[in-house]
């Protein structure tokens, strides 16, 4: 434990002696971008190849494709904050670096899923949901978010004023600009935070598919009207359904020991007993993955754009449909994959910490080639999130005691 702290804290001084303080600036690669983007993938998909291990569940949604749907997202996040933020090269990373909105649906669409899995097996009142769910959140986020504050103003020289950070530690972030905000991928932490406040207010655990539209309603009616005026409200608007669409997952595949669930038998008969189908679903899917993400925006389907009326609407559309494909994907494969599962185990601290690592304290774009930047950071961004997991879980654990009911 101690040595990974001396690690780090060399890695900022060596940092600090490198970079001149000021303005921070995307990154204009002169690599041959082409090049780097095919050594990048073709690591990558060694990488995977070589950590996929024979599964030993036979059940359909198990916590282990969760983990790896999770680190799937996280990782689409990360690859388009390299492509779409750190530098200036647009093709850089193509095509691991366009589906970001889908890797923000799953983390939407896992949170829906677990939530509502745990209330339909265990109802809490709202403010028992609120320390027990709404505070574990805040953990990880408190810490990471203050020791960017220190780190900043320690090594960077840049301060915030105090009404910008109390309003940060309560995790209000109208805006996502790159290199101005204290770190700006937590505009998601604003839009979250409104499903977990909102959620135990309107479940129900005999109508959970009421509270999904209930959700939806006022996620699209925020997004689409903005009544709290958030500069970046773009973004919100892109992901108003998939927080839902985990809750009416879990409705559906719910099932106790009193009780069975037919539709999870029948589709747990067709995963585990049948040869050949399965396969096909997921080549199918696999075409359905490729082919929209390639045509993601509005502008590929004008026709039903005109149908609906905006963009911003087919925008997430697509993004829901690739999400879709990628959880039938998971569910249905027999192999589990260890490095999804570990960047999925993981995929809250390196949401927490990935940018304003390499977006200020970036040293491997400058002494190394940038594909073996990306992978440095890849490795980095673990090891990193390791040692803040190990100094949050403790606190979580001292919260869990402290706001334990009193016998």
């Amino acid at each position: 434990f101690y040595l990974y702290v001396v690690i780090i804290l060399d890695w900022f001084f060596f940092f600090f002696q490198i970079q001149k303080l000021g303005g921070y600036m995307p990154i204009t690669l002169t690599d041959d971008i082409y090049q780097t983007n095919l050594i990048v993938i073709a690591i990558l998909i060694a990488v995977v190849l070589f950590t996929f291990r024979r599964a030993k569940h036979t059940d359909l949604f198990p916590v282990s494709v969760t983990q790896e749907l999770k680190g799937l997202g996280i990782l689409t996040v990360v690859f388009a904050h390299f492509a779409y933020m750190l530098v200036t090269n647009a093709d850089f990373l193509f095509p691991l670096s366009i589906i970001a909105g889908v890797g923000v649906d799953l983390f939407l669409f896992m949170s829906g899923y677990g939530l509502t899995v745990g209330m339909l097996k265990k109802p809490l009142p709202a403010l028992e949901f609120y320390k027990r769910r709404v505070i574990k959140i805040f953990i990880p986020f408190w810490v990471a978010i203050i020791l960017i504050f220190a780190a900043n103003a320690i090594f960077l020289d840049i301060t915030y004023p105090m009404s910008y950070m109390i309003r940060s530690l309560l995790g209000w972030f109208p805006t996502a600009i790159g290199f101005d905000d204290v770190n700006s991928p937590f505009w998601y932490i604003t839009w979250m935070m409104m499903f977990y406040a909102l959620f135990p207010l309107v479940f129900s655990s005999k109508r959970p598919w009421l509270s999904a539209i209930i959700l939806s309603v006022i996620a699209t009616l925020i997004g689409v009207y903005n009544p709290l005026d958030m500069g970046d409200n773009w973004l919100h608007r892109l992901h108003t359904v998939a927080f839902s669409l985990g809750i009416v997952f879990a409705w559906l595949l719910f099932e106790t020991k009193d009780k069975e669930n037919k539709l999870v038998k029948t589709l747990k008969h067709f995963r585990n007993e049948a040869k050949v189908m399965p396969l096909v679903v997921i080549a199918l899917m696999l075409v359905v993955v490729v082919y929209m993400s390639l045509h993601t925006t509005s502008s590929s389907w004008p026709t039903l754009t005109a149908i609906l009326g905006q963009g911003f609407f087919v925008d997430q559309l697509t993004s829901l449909v690739i999400m879709f494909a990628f959880i039938v994907i998971f569910s249905l494969k027999k192999f589990d994959n260890k490095f999804f599962a570990i960047y999925g185990l993981y995929s809250f601290e390196v949401y927490l910490i990935h940018w304003p690592l390499i977006g200020r304290y970036d040293i491997f774009f400058d002494i190394l080639p940038a594909w073996a930047a990306v992978v440095a950071w890849i490795i980095s961004f673990i090891l990193i999130s390791w040692l803040l997991q190990k100094i949050t879980t403790p606190l979580g654990a001292l919260v869990d005691k402290l706001l334990a009911p009193k016998n």
